[in-house]
């Protein structure tokens, strides 16, 4: 069923009233009429002379819908429309970009297609180090994502070494112990067995099991 604010936008075809609704048919789960409403809306873009900041906006949606809707090479098709119009309009080493590549990467991870997924987030991680310095904790998650597709290829030196730089990282933001560490050490545990390094993953869950303690002892603060 199509929702009213779908209905109301034939009234006025501009991108904005598009667009807003193809998010919320999209919020909706209506991926049908989502995918309708962003092409309705990409039309008078293509138009255009110069790239648009906002066709690179709508193909990403775009993206989305079609991934959702189970038709990956047609998301791809999308996600890659959107990196090469922002890397015209921005420069290549823009934060949208790295969004831009985070999707794209994201939809090679969901099909198992690690090898075409970790150079992006490579590249995704050296645009946000440019910006942030390379001790930045918002590094952390692009570390450990890093850290997930070289693990899944068997890559174990490299996922040890994204690993362990998201730790230290977490360490010098947070505490030695503080409880936010623990997923990151328990990831790196479950790399060392899987690499048969049982007596190192043996420390580490020791390091675990210290930061669980540590922080059931914690005095209660109001």
């Amino acid at each position: 069923m199509v929702g009213v604010h779908a209905v109301a936008v034939a009234e006025t075809e501009s991108w904005e009233t598009l667009n807003t609704a193809g998010m919320l048919a999209y919020q909706e789960k209506n991926f049908i009429t989502a995918k309708k409403l962003f092409e309705r809306a990409l039309d008078p873009l293509e138009q255009g002379e110069h790239p648009d900041p906002r066709t690179a906006m709508t193909f990403n949606n775009l993206g989305a819908v079609y991934e959702k809707l189970g038709e990956f090479e047609q998301a791809e098709l999308r996600y890659r429309n959107s990196l090469a119009i922002i890397e015209i309009i921005q420069g290549p080493n823009h934060p949208d970009i790295a969004m831009s590549l985070n999707n794209l990467a994201s939809l090679y991870f969901s099909q198992k297609e690690f090898g075409k997924a970790e150079p992006l987030w490579q590249r995704s991680l050296g645009i946000s180090e440019s910006i942030l310095g390379d001790s930045h904790p918002h590094l952390v998650q692009p570390l450990v994502t890093l850290g997930i597709v070289t693990q899944a290829q068997h890559k174990f030196d490299q996922a040890e070494t994204f690993y362990l730089r998201a730790i230290h990282i977490t360490e010098h933001s947070l505490t030695p112990h503080h409880p936010g560490l623990l997923p990151l050490y328990e990831r790196y545990a479950t790399l060392l067995h899987q690499a048969d390094r049982k007596g190192e993953a043996e420390i580490v869950q020791q390091k675990i099991e210290s930061i669980r303690s540590e922080n059931r002892m914690a005095p209660i603060t109001p």
